[in-house]
């Protein structure tokens, strides 16, 4: 009777403890992880750096102006003789120098580097992009995986609660036969040797439930001593088809998409390279004062206010070779870009293709499983009524009851598996996200 209290006692403080968590549903912590989560923060910041640089200043369009001023003033003593005879010595004399302007200087032409530049920027911006919903998608993975290891943890405990009750019937017969003097004592000492395992793997299961949320609250970036509950079930979408899923893959996955980037990033690294061949024009305009007071000298004083402009051109004949190398590494990095998007082309669908037989099987065990746990319990109910009444020995009833644990805890972990597979394929075809 003791026994029997204590694991009310347990049952009630789970239920009360339960009960007084707040829920937590897929979707919001989801949303708490996109708000909060450290890696989508940093991606969030690099993905601004890279939309910030790409302007039409940055890529070379635009002229720059600068605002020049300086002045200066010296001392000297000075003489100076004159052809006429005129003999000048002055100590200290003082010169004074004032020059201010505006100066303008726009490359009109650059071989057509600024227009590649623009191009780049546009696609390191893209590829930043891309690299926010990879770690989106990452995130989110990890997200719906370690939620639903909270589910399957609650799951787990369901179950064992329900076995619990046979335990505990069991422990409550062997003990009546014992009294009554048809049973032995030896069923009775087994019974409640199995009650106490039961009860240690419901605190087992217990533990793993804490460390299933703390993994979560990692993942959230919230302390771990929150709790909460969760949802009490695995659902999951059994109509997925492969063909779809590659045609997905193929337009919306983001490593085959960063892969891409990749290319055309070195191409345009290409063509702005390829612009250091050409001759490059440029215009300038210059708006200048200056002024010069001399205390001695012919001239006492010079002062010019005015607006000059011109044309520059360069062109580079030979620079030892280093273009030309250049160029040809750069071709190079287009080459192993190219490579490696064959090689993610080709990785993608070998996950697919593993995650699809993955997906698959783990749809017929459920199946399985679903069918075979009404049985299981069926048969449980029907050892438990033939050891009561004495037509079925311990035994017997042992293996019936194991048999119902076991398939329990195959159901549990049947459902999430497909959970697994499900996200696993909708991360690959690009889907998983919107």
């Amino acid at each position: 009777m003791r026994n029997h209290r204590n694991i009310l006692l347990l049952f009630v403080f789970l239920g009360f403890n339960l009960a007084a968590q707040n829920k937590l549903t897929l979707q919001q912590a989801i949303t708490v992880a996109m708000q909060q989560n450290y890696d989508i923060n940093i991606a969030k910041v690099s993905a601004n750096i890279s939309a910030t640089a790409n302007s039409y200043g940055n890529a070379g369009f635009l002229p720059s102006v600068n605002f020049l001023a300086a002045t200066s003033r010296s001392s000297y003593n000075t003489i100076q003789e004159f052809s006429s005879g005129v003999l000048v010595n002055r100590k200290n004399a003082l010169t004074q120098n004032l020059n201010s302007g505006v100066a303008l200087s726009w490359t009109v032409f650059d071989g057509m580097k600024m227009f590649a530049t623009k191009d780049k920027l546009e696609a390191l911006e893209a590829q930043g992009q891309t690299f926010l919903k990879m770690e989106i998608e990452t995130m989110v993975s990890k997200v719906i995986s370690l939620y639903f290891d909270v589910v399957r943890q609650q799951q787990l405990i369901k179950a064992s609660n329900e076995t619990m009750k046979i335990y505990l019937e069991r422990e409550k017969i062997a003990r009546r036969k014992l009294e009554i003097g048809s049973g032995s004592k030896l069923d009775l000492l087994q019974a409640i040797v199995d009650l106490n395992a039961q009860k240690s793997i419901l605190l087992r299961l217990n533990i793993s439930m804490e460390s299933a949320l703390v993994s979560l609250n990692q993942m959230l970036s919230k302390t771990s001593t929150d709790s909460y509950t969760v949802e009490d079930s695995i659902v999951f979408d059994d109509k997925l088809v492969l063909s779809t899923m590659k045609q997905n893959a193929a337009a919306h996955n983001q490593e085959l998409q960063y892969a891409k980037r990749n290319i055309d990033i070195a191409n345009y690294s290409l063509r702005e390279l390829q612009s250091t061949t050409l001759p490059q024009f440029g215009v300038n305009l210059n708006y200048n004062f200056t002024q010069t007071k001399n205390q001695v000298g012919l001239v006492l004083s010079n002062q010019n206010l005015g607006l000059n402009a011109g044309l520059s051109a360069s062109w580079n004949l030979f620079n030892g070779y280093k273009s030309r190398t250049q160029i040809k590494i750069a071709r190079f990095g287009i080459e192993l870009h190219n490579l490696a998007y064959q090689r993610a082309v080709t990785g993608v669908d070998a996950s697919m293709q593993k995650s699809w037989r993955s997906y698959q099987n783990t749809i017929e065990i459920l199946k399985l499983e679903e069918e075979n746990i009404a049985v299981a319990k069926e048969n449980a109910t029907i050892a438990l009524e033939r050891f009561r009444l004495g037509t079925s020995n311990t035994i017997e009833f042992m293996l019936a009851q194991k048999s119902y644990e076991d398939a329990l805890t195959r159901l549990v972990s049947a459902r999430y598996d497909a959970k697994l597979s499900e996200i696993e394929l909708l991360r690959l075809q690009g889907t998983l996200i919107k």
